[in-house]
């Protein structure tokens, strides 16, 4: 019997816009990293990858910010420049109810962050890979890198099933593969949240990608919907359009097309599908995260000068 489950993942650079912070926003964005990481503790976020960019507080507040996380950070290749001790696990285990994943994290880095020293993100992937290749799955490489450097780990590192790659600003809506990775890119600031849904029967099939099956089958499904806006209750839409051939001949191919690409799916050992979600105002957040925002949110300055003139 087959399971379904969905796990939320960061691969890095959520916490802050750049690798630096201008003295006089430190407060104000500290507060929004802080808020980020209560939003995940509430959204039960697994793992987050540590990006160049998320550590912009520097050493103490990434610390910080681990202590008060409900979920592991990871870097296998971050240390502090003054220890020359690697600062985070270099991967995290993942237990569903029928799989084990492995999440390894790396990134790039930046000479403009002086607390903190990187080890080549390849050399790091592969030692970390080697680890857990035996304990798990699928092997997850959360890569927080350039162009260049995701070439690199996806032609000489081993055993990466799927690279999620942040620290960059192009969303492929499309995974792509490279010397038998999938890369998966989904953008940069939080704009797009993937939804990578992903079935793995044994560890023997290859990964089919089945997106244009779960196109043609999201189409159909909205064309029946729409179809029965209007339907009373308990009547199917063969009995609503009985006297509509045209209808009934359009009912009749969008229900035989969902079926064949379910089978399809089904027929498949081990397939995956990428479904990019834009994070729009047409995303309702829920009152709990509402509440978290909030109470870390600094008041509007230029509203509380309003307020303030009107009293």
């Amino acid at each position: 019997m087959e399971t379904q489950a969905t796990y939320f993942v960061d691969a890095g650079d959520a916490l802050f816009k750049y690798p630096y912070i201008a003295e006089n926003q430190r407060d104000q964005l500290k507060d929004v990293a802080r808020a980020i990481i209560a939003s995940y503790n509430m959204m039960e976020c697994k793992v987050m990858n540590v990006g160049t960019n998320d550590l912009a507080g520097d050493l103490d507040f990434i610390m910080e910010l681990q202590k008060n996380a409900d979920f592991p950070f990871i870097s296998a290749n971050t240390k502090d420049v003054v220890t020359d001790k690697f600062l985070f696990n270099p991967y995290a285990i993942v237990e569903t109810p029928d799989q084990t994943l492995g999440f390894v994290g790396v990134t790039i880095g930046d000479g403009r962050l002086k607390s903190f020293a990187f080890s080549d993100p390849v050399e790091a992937a592969q030692k970390a890979i080697d680890e857990i290749k035996d304990k798990v799955d699928l092997v997850f490489l959360m890569a927080n890198v350039d162009e260049k450097m995701e070439r690199a780990l996806t032609a000489e590192v081993k055993g990466i099933d799927f690279l999620l790659r942040s620290k960059t600003g192009s969303l492929q809506r499309v995974p792509r593969q490279q010397d038998g990775t999938t890369v998966i890119r989904i953008g940069k600031q939080g704009k797009y949240a993937g939804v990578l849904k992903i079935r793995n029967v044994d560890n023997v099939s290859q990964m089919k990608n089945v997106s244009s099956q779960y196109t043609r089958i999201k189409f159909a499904d909205n064309r029946l919907n729409a179809m029965s806006k209007d339907l009373e209750q308990g009547k199917t839409l063969e009995e609503h359009y009985a006297n509509d051939e045209s209808r009934l001949k359009l009912i009749a191919r969008l229900r035989t097309e969902r079926k064949t690409n379910v089978d399809l799916i089904r027929s498949l050992k081990n397939s995956y599908y990428l479904e990019p979600i834009p994070l729009n105002e047409k995303i309702v957040d829920t009152p709990e995260v509402a509440a978290i925002v909030e109470a870390y949110m600094p008041e509007d300055k230029s509203k509380a000068k309003k307020d303030k003139k009107s009293k």
